[in-house]
């Protein structure tokens, strides 16, 4: 249960960016966040993972995709599982954006 209350450390940092086309906003409607590595975790290690994905027009996510992480493979999984759990207001047209996870076990 520790580790459950750990979790909630590791959020997005940046708020929705706007669609690209069509004047549609993106949304979040649920952005469950990542489980923390058991060894990173283990460790104390924190860091931070940019991930690319396409928000579809239902509001599900899809090709999530790491585009930086530091340190690197440590948290990519964890961010990218997460990512395609995310679900967001419908929109006109797929929207493909970027955000960063931060990883922190202390906090």
């Amino acid at each position: 249960r520790a580790a459950a209350a750990r979790t909630a450390a590791a959020a997005p940092t940046r708020p929705a960016a706007p669609a690209a086309a069509g004047g549609n906003e993106l949304r979040a409607l649920s952005t469950p966040p990542p489980a923390f590595p058991p060894e990173a975790l283990r460790s104390a290690q924190s860091g931070e993972v940019q991930v690319e994905f396409t928000v579809s027009p239902d509001g599900s996510v899809s090709a999530a995709r790491v585009v930086r992480a530091n340190p690197p493979r440590v948290f990519d999984r964890a961010a990218v599982s997460a990512v395609k759990r995310w679900r967001f207001q419908p929109v006109d047209a797929p929207v493909t954006t970027r955000r960063t996870i931060s990883f922190n076990p202390g906090t």
